[in-house]
C-alpha cells in the first residue's frame, strides 16, 4: 500500500512539474533572419542617450545648442533638471548635457 502510495505521490509531482515547465521550438531559424549580431556603433548609442525631443506631461521641449547662459534666460521657477520634474511653469530642461526649450505645451 505504501509503495502505491509513493508511486501516486511521484507521479502527481511530476505532472505538475511538467505542466509547469515551457518548451521552445527548436525551429527559430525562421524568426532570427531579421535578426542581426552587429555591434551598435558608439555614435548611435550616444545619440539614443542624447533624445532631440522630449514628451512630457507638460508639453513638448526641444533640444537646443547648449550656452552656459541658457540659465540665466528663464527664472529658476522655469528650469528643471530633471524631466520628471517639469510642471505646467518649466520652459527649459537641462539635462542629458544638453538644454531643452518648451515649444508646445500639452494639450
Amino acid at each position: 500500500m505504501k509503495a502505491i502510495l509513493k508511486f501516486l505521490t511521484l507521479t502527481v509531482t511530476f505532472a505538475v512539474v511538467i505542466g509547469n515547465n515551457v518548451f521552445a521550438s527548436d525551429d527559430t531559424s525562421e524568426e532570427m533572419k531579421g535578426v542581426t549580431k552587429a555591434i551598435v556603433p558608439d555614435s548611435v548609442l550616444e545619440e539614443l542617450n542624447h533624445p532631440d525631443k522630449i514628451y512630457t506631461k507638460d508639453g513638448l521641449f526641444v533640444k537646443k545648442p547648449q550656452s552656459i547662459h541658457d540659465e540665466d534666460k528663464f527664472s529658476q521657477d522655469e528650469v528643471v533638471y530633471d524631466v520628471s520634474k517639469t510642471t505646467d511653469e518649466t520652459k527649459a530642461i537641462i539635462q542629458y548635457d544638453a538644454t531643452y526649450i518648451k515649444e508646445e505645451d500639452s494639450k
